[in-house]
């Protein structure tokens, strides 16, 4: 999977048999511009399906393989089920569509924008075309990041040496290049063992380093969850079980 479409949609139209189901659906896009954006989306049916069934002028969220080729292709993995109630596209909440992204970086493609306070790159993926059948589609993202507490200080000299997966707010520009604001990169090394090792190695422990964290913070609202019941227990006690504590507890 390369390329991973989360949002809430409203059901425009719906077709289908027992087998599949196909139809139009617009998203929320957060833009003066342009209100909202259509795809096309189609989702096979079997006994181990997620899709559930769709009713059209319904809001679902649509999770599914993303492509873009002039137009918005979605085949979905899951269709939660629907809303129900009388609504229209301007019901849809004001949430962002989330991509999830795995590519390689096209070389010297790495900018910096001091004016908005960001850095960006591109990267490149042939992606499949499952509602068409078409192959080898090339797909262009520019990912834009910002880089805060220094967490990608090591990322722009090892560009070449990676493949990325970048999660964040899918944006479609007026010049209808295809845009991540990114909220999240991780990277793996592909060409140097060792480095590749030693950077295991670092998140390995950066992820044995959290573990420790969340068990000393459980066990710290374990002992004030149980402090907490102990002074309920004994603040519902009768009156007279509550003398006799005392007595036995001088």
């Amino acid at each position: 999977m390369t390329s991973i479409f989360v949002a809430l949609c409203f059901i425009k139209t719906i077709s289908g048999s027992e087998k599949c189901v196909y139809g139009n659906a617009v998203y929320r896009t957060n833009s003066n511009k342009e209100k909202f954006r259509k795809l096309t989306y189609k989702g096979f049916i079997t006994q181990e399906s997620l899709i559930t069934e769709l009713e059209k002028n319904s809001i679902a969220l649509i999770i599914g393989r993303y492509v873009f080729k002039d137009t918005e292709y979605l085949k979905p993995y899951q269709f939660p089920p629907p809303m129900t109630i009388e609504i229209t596209p301007d019901d849809l909440l004001y949430l962002s569509s989330l991509l999830l992204f795995f590519a390689s970086i096209i070389s010297n493609t790495h900018f910096s924008n001091n004016e908005f306070g960001k850095k960006s790159f591109m990267l490149s993926k042939k992606l499949y075309n499952g509602i068409t059948g078409y192959k080898n589609i090339e797909t262009k993202m520019i990912v834009s990041y910002t880089n805060q507490n220094s967490q990608y200080n090591t990322l722009k000299d090892n560009l070449k040496k990676t493949v990325l997966a970048v999660i964040g707010r899918l944006k479609i520009g007026t010049k209808k290049m295809l845009h991540i604001i990114a909220t999240d990169i991780e990277w793996n090394y592909v060409s140097n063992k060792q480095t590749s090792d030693n950077l295991n190695k670092a998140k390995a422990k950066a992820q044995g380093d959290i573990n420790d964290y969340l068990e000393s913070i459980e066990e710290k609202y374990t002992k004030l969850n149980s402090s907490s019941s102990r002074k309920r227990q004994h603040s519902n006690l009768p009156p007279t079980s509550l003398s006799k504590a005392q007595k036995t507890n001088p």
